[in-house]
């Protein structure tokens, strides 16, 4: 067990971990606006992260159409992709309503890159009353990290029941991190060979099936954002009034899916058909400082509470095929998914029955 939870901490920390650390960033880079304009900016950047791992906590959940047999089963660990969507990679900063206090440093350039974009962002011109005196501030948005995939990776197992059915139960152990933060996920799905009820339908030599699934994730990441030491805005005393900030990402998955498919002893291919939708929440939890440091300007104004909070959703129709390869007991399956943001799904494990 210790072995499988450092392979499950090695993988994680060095995919969905360090694209955490480059939103939480770029998410703190936005405080040096007002909070309204800040968000609108800020869902800009990251929304394609935001959708594409919320989708990611749909695939993989299924290796056949067809169910075990009674009391068959299969332990497997899985990884699932989600990659961007090529029309998200950059945004337009004059269709997001900013407020007239914030203009474009250049007027004809007005694209700046998202998370998933690349190159520098665009500069902005922040005009701001210090003292009663109007001050321009010029500052740059984050720049795009290119993100090119979100992945998710998990144990599944399965078991057959009653009724031509099937449990399947994922999780990724509860992880915590000394002073990073916690990461844990689970999720449950069912699998019901219908044509078995419906008589004629029975002996096509198809399988058919449905097939239900929630996914939820959750993290927490420590950060960082204090003022300057001696200098503390409106509302806090000390540096331990910010000692709370956290970076949260929290997701959830829903996915319904018609399948068709043949089984051989060796070979299983598939083809799956239905609605998937996700919701993702981001954003930083706790008490912040807000300001922005100039030569000749006063630091740290005021404070904020969880002062960016970003929710995006994701809904769509998908289609996807895969295919399982058996030798004994020894399971390997791959599946691809097309959509409006890709899936690619990949496992090894043991399968019996």
């Amino acid at each position: 067990m210790k072995l499988l939870k450092y392979i499950f901490i090695s993988a994680l920390l060095s995919v969905v971990f360090t694209q955490n650390v480059s939103a939480q960033q770029a998410v703190a880079e936005f405080l040096k606006f007002p909070l309204d304009d800040a968000q609108k900016m800020g869902d800009a950047y990251i929304a394609p992260f935001g959708k594409m791992f919320g989708n990611s906590l749909n695939g993989g959940w299924y290796q056949a159409a067809r169910p075990h047999k009674l009391f068959g089963f299969d332990v497997t660990f899985t990884a699932v992709v989600a990659t961007p969507f090529a029309d998200e990679k950059e945004f337009d900063f004059n269709k997001l309503g900013i407020s007239n206090s914030i203009v474009l440093a250049n007027s004809t350039e007005n694209i700046s890159p998202t998370i998933t974009g690349k190159g520098d962002g665009i500069g902005v011109v922040y005009t701001k009353n210090i003292g009663g005196t109007d001050v321009n501030v010029p500052i740059t948005l984050p720049k795009g990290v290119g993100l090119p995939f979100t992945p998710m990776p998990f144990i599944q197992g399965s078991i057959g029941l009653p009724f031509h059915s099937e449990l399947s139960l994922r999780f990724f152990p509860k992880v915590e991190i000394p002073k990073v933060g916690t990461i844990f996920m689970w999720g449950v799905g069912v699998k019901n060979e219908f044509k078995e009820f419906i008589p004629g339908l029975k002996m096509v030599p198809i399988d058919l099936a449905v097939m239900l699934g929630y996914t939820n994730f959750s993290s927490e990441f420590n950060v960082s954002y204090k003022p300057e030491a001696g200098n503390y805005p409106d509302g806090a005393t000390t540096a331990s009034d910010f000692d709370g900030q956290k970076l949260n990402l929290n997701a959830s998955g829903f996915t319904a899916r018609l399948l068709v498919g043949k089984t051989i002893p060796i070979l299983s291919v598939y083809a799956g058909l239905g609605y998937s939708h996700a919701v993702t929440d981001f954003g930083l939890k706790g008490l912040y400082p807000l300001s922005i440091n100039m030569q000749g300007e006063p630091t740290n104004l005021v404070t904020a509470n969880d002062p960016l909070v970003f929710a995006f959703t994701h809904s769509d129709f998908s289609a996807n095929l895969g295919m399982r390869l058996r030798f004994g007991v020894i399971a390997v399956n791959f599946d691809y998914t097309l959509g409006k943001y890709p899936l690619y799904s990949a496992g090894f494990g043991i399968s019996f029955r």
